[in-house]
């Protein structure tokens, strides 16, 4: 099944390009964009949890199985970031 939703953030709709996702045990997804780490709860509604340095590269995002951490792969830095 795939649902789309309309997601708003605190300054209105969200336009996203490129960007990587991950879902957590509650049904929530983390979206890195090129400068953000973005929290979507199952509502859809979009908190910002964490700055990233400005990239042209796309990030990839991965969930702890247990929910406790959120990894982001930032290419250009060639780290990996645990937020």
């Amino acid at each position: 099944q795939v649902t789309t939703l309309a997601l708003e953030g605190e300054d209105g709709p969200l336009s996203l390009g490129p960007v990587g996702v991950a879902s957590d045990h509650a049904g929530a997804w983390y979206v890195a964009t090129k400068d953000s780490l973005l929290h979507v709860s199952a509502a859809g509604r979009v908190r910002r949890v964490a700055a990233l340095p400005a990239s042209d590269d796309s990030y990839t995002v991965a969930a702890s199985p247990d929910g406790s951490a959120v990894f982001v792969a930032d290419y250009s830095s060639h780290k990996i970031r645990r937020v």
